[in-house]
């Protein structure tokens, strides 16, 4: 896999069998090479608009089967509305060109693909009560996206979402947000993706990724339960015109 191109499968195929490598050995090579193809795909198809490591951790985003999401200020990525999705991402001006606003929309709108198909992500959603008023978009928009995620907080088992009221004050990871990766292989490390307005982190240390997972933890036992959040959300979107 040279210049950092990814084996094409058949390739490797032909060449193990031509070396007479075992029938198990060549199915595990074609795998990984088909992998790396699949990994490299975001990468190039996006590379004028996306950082590395950003597309680096959408690809591995799409490899995970749970995903446990903290944020302080908006609802994540992954269970955005179109409306709401757009205003943030033209808000991230000057770091994003207004002609690339449409390009980075469809990303989101394809990685939310994941969260409903037949076969969905265990989605965790840790938001912090200030991003039920962060007005992106206006209140007609905030509103339309409380409302989504409510639905989908309903309708899917496999989504839960809990509210870090304000009143809880002082607790882990304080103005921090993060993501936890979590893969079906239970050989694969969990990884831990971290942004903030200039720079993306990637971290699969185990000492990190268990620092990140109890403060997770500790944080969704002190956050509102399920019903609570709800009726708190419902709440919030109800004085919104």
């Amino acid at each position: 896999m040279e210049n950092g191109q990814s084996a094409e499968p058949l390739r490797v195929k032909h060449a193990l069998e031509a070396y007479g490598a075992p029938a198990d050995v060549v199915a595990e090579m074609v795998e990984i090479a088909k992998d790396g193809r699949k990994r490299g795909a975001m990468r190039r198809r996006y590379d004028d608009v996306l950082p590395k490591r950003l597309a680096e951790y959408y690809e591995l985003e799409d490899e995970a089967d749970t995903i446990s999401l903290l944020e302080g200020e908006f609802v994540p990525g992954l269970v955005q509305i179109k409306e709401y999705a757009r205003a943030l991402i033209a808000s991230y001006s000057p770091h994003v060109r207004p002609e690339d606003v449409d390009r980075l929309l469809d990303i989101r709108m394809t990685r939310q693909q994941r969260v409903t198909a037949g076969d969905p992500l265990k989605l965790r959603i840790l938001l912090g009560e200030a991003a039920l008023h962060t007005q992106v978009g206006g209140p007609r928009v905030l509103r339309e996206q409380l409302e989504h995620l409510l639905d989908l907080t309903s309708n899917y088992e496999t989504i839960e979402t809990r509210v870090l009221p304000w009143v809880v004050g002082a607790r882990p990871a304080l103005g921090r947000n993060f993501t936890i990766l979590e893969f079906p292989d239970p050989d694969d490390p969990a990884v831990i993706f971290a942004e903030s307005v200039s720079y993306f982190v990637l971290e699969d240390e185990d000492d990190e990724v268990a620092a990140f997972q109890t403060a997770y933890n500790q944080l969704w036992e002190l956050a509102s339960d399920g019903t609570s959040s709800a009726r708190l959300i419902e709440q919030v979107a109800s004085v919104l015109t």
